[in-house]
């Protein structure tokens, strides 16, 4: 503790100050500790000041739907996004017959680009998706029928 010499009506004292908590310092005189009140000039408050902002929560029913519901498992000939990422390409259109294996799809995740493969042989169905768009993982990418 660093200890002051102060002068108080005449008589000087050999004061000791303590730890100092937001507004209070222990100070130790004669042997006695005794917890005072301090304020610091031009701040009255040495709290941490705290940042209120408006809450805002994007409507979710506005958003296209990229993904895969909850507990819906996929048809036999769904591919389905296996990471999140970016379509850079679709290879095929719907009437397109495509064979087990074939590229049907690229995507860009995790900075690789995949080749997306059809899972079965058959006639593309749907297209759910567009090159550019943005979808999350397990989200419909084609169906093949």
């Amino acid at each position: 503790m660093p200890e002051y010499r102060i002068t108080v009506d005449n008589k000087t004292y050999s004061v000791n100050i303590g730890r100092i908590e937001d507004d209070s310092v222990e100070v130790t005189l004669e042997e006695r500790t005794y917890t005072v009140g301090i304020e610091f000039p031009g701040n009255k408050s040495q709290k941490t000041p705290t940042i209120s902002r408006d809450r805002v929560v994007p409507n979710a029913s506005a958003a296209p739907d990229r993904t895969t519901a909850p507990g819906q498992t996929s048809g036999m000939g769904d591919i389905i996004a296996p990471l999140p990422g970016a379509v850079l390409k679709v290879l095929v259109a719907v009437g397109d017959q495509v064979t087990e294996g074939q590229t049907v799809a690229v995507m860009e995740a995790m900075k690789m680009e995949n080749e997306i493969e059809a899972p079965v042989t058959g006639k593309v169905s749907k297209i759910a998706v567009n090159e550019g768009d943005t979808i999350l993982e397990n989200a419909l990418i084609m169906s093949i029928g």
